[in-house]
């Protein structure tokens, strides 16, 4: 039984079992057909055809689990929560369609385990994408997949990348010792406006991660508009984006480095950038990894 059911007017608000147990039958009805259209789906979107020299009962194969049976999926997630009958009621609903074998969706802990299976497999061998392939997964209709224990991680992770760098943007310019207690080079400093740019995306970007289900689209905009602060510095340094982005490391967002670091020394917040881009683009990565 799932610890909350997400509103079908409302994707980021939820109730509780015991709520739903208390709401009159036609929200119990809307409520349980959207939570089977969240966690189930035609077999004929995603699964591949069954072998045709052993094609078995069913026309598809189900790697990822599955087939499911709506009345028993159903009634094993809402029995003694809903009445039967209501029950009955959105079995009818989500077969009406003439579905009656159902695979798993990207919301279905099968799914979800699958995929944690692949990003094993292949994250550390990976370097992050770039934004653009982000951007494309989605077009592309990669659903993003939130909840997984790694996408936690890295995205509180990433929530207090931005609150550092948040900080060190508010903090009035100081001195800092540099190689030899040099002072950085004057040219370096963030313009007022890049200042404000850049603070305006943490806090655009830092308000979807703290949702329940973040527009991933915000996210990337947000890490693109702080992907072009670091192209302004790369520009004073003849350094290109992908001169800083090709140092952050790939398992923890670890910053720049090298040459770039030495010639940033005593500027904490362009490294924070840095930090802050690349665990956005290992977050994105997660949330969209494609099979």
């Amino acid at each position: 039984m799932a610890a909350h059911y997400y509103s079908p007017d409302d994707p980021e608000n939820y109730i509780t079992p015991s709520r739903l147990k208390r709401l009159g039958r036609k929200k119990q009805f809307e409520y349980m057909v959207h939570w089977f259209r969240g966690m189930f789906e035609d077999p004929q979107n995603e699964m591949p055809y069954a072998d045709k020299e052993d094609p078995g009962d069913s026309p598809y194969r189900y790697p990822w689990g599955g087939p499911y049976d709506a009345d028993e999926q159903l009634q094993d997630e809402f029995s003694g929560i809903v009445p039967i009958e209501v029950i009955q009621e959105a079995v009818q609903e989500v077969q009406s369609d003439g579905t009656l074998e159902w695979a798993p969706g990207p919301n279905h802990p099968d799914q979800i385990a699958a995929r944690e299976e692949a990003m094993a497999e292949h994250y550390d061998e990976l370097p992050p994408p770039a934004l653009e392939d982000i951007q494309r997964r989605i077009e592309n209709g990669v659903v993003p997949s939130f909840g997984n224990p790694l996408e936690r991680e890295e995205r509180e992770a990433l929530r207090r990348e931005l609150a550092e760098l948040r900080a060190l943007l508010a903090q009035d310019p100081q001195p800092h010792g540099g190689i030899g207690h040099n002072q950085p080079p004057e040219q370096l400093a963030l313009t007022v406006d890049l200042k404000i740019e850049a603070t305006v995306a943490i806090d655009e970007m830092d308000a979807e991660l703290a949702k329940e289900m973040p527009n991933v689209e915000v996210v990337v905009d947000a890490a693109g508009r702080l992907q072009k602060v670091l192209s302004w510095i790369g520009k004073k340094l003849d350094k290109s984006v992908d001169s800083f982005m090709a140092a952050i490391g790939s398992a923890s967002g670890v910053a720049v480095v090298g040459s770039v670091t030495a010639q940033l020394a005593g500027v904490p917040v362009v490294e924070k950038i840095g930090q802050v881009v690349g665990t956005a683009l290992h977050w994105l990565n997660t949330v969209t990894l494609p099979f």
